[in-house]
């Protein structure tokens, strides 16, 4: 087995009695249980223990999994883009980014398959009557290559392998997931906010900027290395540029949303601004804080940009309920509106505690994962 994969020779599941562990150790365990009630209720009640409707279908799951799918892309295509390219600084920490990443879309379906209820039956229709024209195709396509070759590129490397060629086909799949994500939501025509090239885009910068975050937080606290801190920093580097991009499109967004008064579109921009959600949360907590630790914070120390990170990825997770939400909240427009314009009302929403439980526990599934990769799989570099 240790031929195959780069076991420990001494596995130990003890960790270091320090404050964080102890609190990311309970945390982890509450979250889990959480997670199971959550999912006792969804088996005892069904789809009835959601809060979605017919007019608003997708809720918090969806969210939920988009945000572990947006840490998992981003951790996969940052360490295997640093393979690839031969970034030096990102070279130590390839590993840990493409089983961070690995972990994260396990922890994503752990959400997902309790929001689409009938896993087996959508596998079994999507190969023998899939649409190619429809996004959801395209990313039970996508995943799977994914989730492959990031698991060929990590046993590879392992070995003391280049694994260009495959880190090369995970980069690319993995960029391919995550823009496809953001096609299902851009390519809704019917929905004029939604509609367009911004959520591909959005969902690309916001899943490396995930990536970036989870990282520096788990690396800055579980290890004190000289190399994975130099690595970190490069990281902190191109998520300034990547968050100053991501400031303007928001700008451009929405500067054009409000723009012309469109019917469907300006409700639903006046609706998510003025909610805390999105300044607080979203712009705030997502956006200005980590760039302000990034430009401003130490250039030889990580510093602030920890918890910063820890906001970031706050602010990603409402990114992801904003999208789900913003795309739902007026009426779809049926394509001939001249002859069939609905009155645009917004839509309410608001998830159960079932929901709340399977998202929101669904992190301690992911750390309680990362946990015991740490220990059983050999992560530091030795190239």
């Amino acid at each position: 087995m240790n031929e195959l994969i780069p076991l420990k020779d001494n596995i130990n599941f003890k960790f270091k009695l320090s404050g964080f562990n102890l609190l990311l150790a309970v945390s982890a365990i509450v979250l889990s249980l959480i997670y199971a009630n959550g999912v006792i209720n969804f088996l005892t009640h069904g789809h009835h223990a959601f809060g979605v409707t017919r007019e608003h279908p997708w809720g918090f799951l969806v969210a939920a999994y988009e945000f572990f799918v947006a840490i998992s892309m981003g951790s996969i295509a940052i360490g295997s883009a640093g393979l690839f390219f031969e970034i030096d600084t990102i070279k130590p920490l390839v590993k840990r980014l493409l089983i961070f990443g690995f972990l994260s879309l396990i922890a994503g379906f752990s959400v997902f398959l309790l929001e689409i209820g009938h896993p087996i039956t959508m596998v079994i229709y999507t190969a023998l009557s899939g649409n190619p024209m429809s996004a959801l195709f395209w990313l039970g396509v996508f995943y799977p290559l994914t989730m492959l070759f990031t698991l060929l590129t990590f046993l590879s490397y392992s070995k003391g392998n280049s694994a260009k060629f495959l880190a090369m086909l995970a980069l690319i799949f993995a960029n391919s997931s995550i823009l496809t994500a953001g096609s299902i939501f851009g390519n809704i025509n019917n929905s004029p906010i939604a509609s367009g090239v911004f959520y591909q885009i959005q969902f690309i910068l916001s899943g490396l900027l995930g990536g970036i975050f989870v990282f520096t937080i788990i690396s800055s606290f579980i290890h004190d290395d000289e190399k994975l801190t130099r690595g970190i920093l490069t990281l902190k580097k191109a998520s300034i540029a990547i968050l100053s991009l991501l400031l303007i499109m928001y700008l451009v967004k929405y500067i054009t949303g409000m723009y012309g008064s469109m019917p469907g579109k300006i409700e639903a921009v006046e609706h998510i601004m003025n909610t805390p959600k999105y300044w607080l949360y979203e712009v705030g907590f997502g956006l200005i804080i980590p760039i302000l630790a990034a430009v401003f914070g130490s250039k030889t120390k990580v510093g602030f940009f920890n918890i910063a990170s820890f906001f970031g990825l706050i602010g990603l997770m409402f990114s992801r309920i904003n999208v789900v939400d913003i795309t739902e909240i007026a009426p779809k427009q049926p394509l001939m509106t001249h002859m069939y314009q609905t009155p645009v009302s917004i839509i309410k929403y608001a998830p159960t505690f079932t929901e709340l439980s399977i998202g929101l526990g669904a992190i301690g599934i992911f750390i309680i994962l990362l946990f015991i990769a740490e220990k059983v799989l050999i992560l530091d570099d030795n190239h």
